[in-house]
């Protein structure tokens, strides 16, 4: 879980950056790895923050699980790339 206890106009930028370099280190060890962005709200709870001992000015930005990958997952079909020009 990242959070933060700052406030700026970057904070949720600079947390979800940090969320990104957690799950590539991660898949670079051989873990899996899957980001619950609907969690974020009940983290932020009071209830919750009281249950994991969180202090109240810190604010949950990325959730993020890490675990052992259940096998090898198969290579997803991309879409074709649309180049997109601006004037």
């Amino acid at each position: 879980m990242i959070y933060s206890k700052l406030e700026s106009p970057f904070v949720v930028a600079d947390c979800w950056l940090a969320a990104e370099n957690l799950l590539l280190a991660a898949c670079a060890q051989g873990f899996g790895t899957c980001v619950i962005g609907f969690a974020v709200s009940t983290l932020n709870s009071p209830e919750w923050k009281a249950e994991l001992k969180i202090p109240a000015g810190m604010t949950a930005v990325a959730p993020v699980i890490v675990g052992v990958a259940a096998g090898e997952t198969p290579p997803v079909t991309r879409k074709l790339a649309e180049i997109l020009t601006w004037i």
